[in-house]
């Protein structure tokens, strides 16, 4: 390579960046504005031209950043938890799951869009074949591995009743939670965080 070769491959470089940090921009205000259709419509009976409609851009455009409609409703969800997990993480370690995660619940049940997105999905990917079940099995096993790791230290705090398999009470929380979700996607009345108070207080010492 001559160095006039090398010139141009390095003043080739700084316009590809440009153009990739442009397009990770665009397609985060694409995750904004799917977030926001999808929290007032839903999102099951909307096709990818529909939801390119709502946000004001071509389903081509929509195709061309993420792929399918699965993947675009991913893409959402991952967001959202990326954007939750710092102040999450920040309130586990101060205060320990026990006390924590009943108002780590109040806090989620302002985000019912959210919810309703991941309960949704939960739900159509069961099967292996479905363009989310990756996505939704690394969510489940990450939420369940994170709880049992919180368990650990608040077993090693002295906090945790004797005898208790931590395995099992972290999938037994995991569930609780998952379906406590769904009773209150179904009736807002449900006290999801003293469902969760009650259970802490019987794994409490």
């Amino acid at each position: 390579m001559t160095a006039t070769d090398k010139g141009d491959t390095d003043a080739a470089t700084p316009p590809r960046r440009a153009s990739y940090a442009n397009g990770e921009r665009r397609r985060t205000e694409l995750v904004e504005a799917a977030f926001r259709v999808f929290s007032e419509r839903g999102f099951q009976s909307l096709s990818i031209r529909q939801i390119a409609q709502a946000i004001g851009v071509s389903h081509s455009l929509l195709l061309h950043h993420f792929g399918s409609r699965e993947a675009l409703i991913e893409a959402v969800l991952e967001s959202r938890f990326e954007r939750q997990a710092p102040d999450r993480e920040t309130l586990l370690e101060e205060r320990g799951l026990l006390d924590a995660l009943p108002d780590l619940m109040r806090q989620n049940l302002e985000l019912r869009g959210l919810i309703r997105l991941d309960a949704t999905l939960r739900a159509e990917a069961v099967d292996a074949d479905h363009p989310g079940h990756a996505h939704i099995a690394r969510h489940r096993h990450n939420f369940f591995a994170d709880v049992l790791a919180h368990l650990a230290v608040e077993q090693r705090r002295g906090r945790l009743r004797d005898g208790l398999d931590l395995a099992t009470t972290a999938q037994q929380l995991t569930a609780l939670v998952e379906g406590l979700e769904i009773a209150w996607l179904y009736d807002d009345t449900v006290d999801v965080a003293a469902h969760v108070e009650a259970f802490v207080a019987l794994i409490r010492r």
